[in-house]
């Protein structure tokens, strides 16, 4: 299981529903973003599970001030973990 590439593939999902790569503030904290929404991707090592960080506007965004969302584990298929996650990010990131 290569992470990168994983983590490549959702990348790849947020930008298909329209997500924009951008960076913001001083800092250059990479985003993905649509409307006020903006996410990040992390894995999370200890526990084999990404998440979607995300802040709803640009100031906290820029400060770095995230939310966690839900947790999308690697003990289920590949396919199955990120068809779920496509589905929460369009009922969760784009209202």
């Amino acid at each position: 299981m290569d992470i990168e590439s994983i983590k490549n593939r959702i990348k790849k999902i947020f930008e298909e529903l329209g997500f924009k790569d951008v960076f913001v503030g001083e800092k250059k904290y990479q985003y993905l973003v649509y409307n006020n929404c903006y996410c990040k991707i992390t894995y999370l090592e200890k526990l084999r599970a990404f998440v979607i960080e995300s802040a709803d506007n640009l100031t906290d965004a820029m400060n770095g001030v995230l939310e966690d969302g839900d947790l999308y584990y690697m003990d289920i298929s590949e396919d199955a973990m990120l068809h779920q996650l496509r589905r929460d990010v369009v009922a969760y990131y784009m209202d």
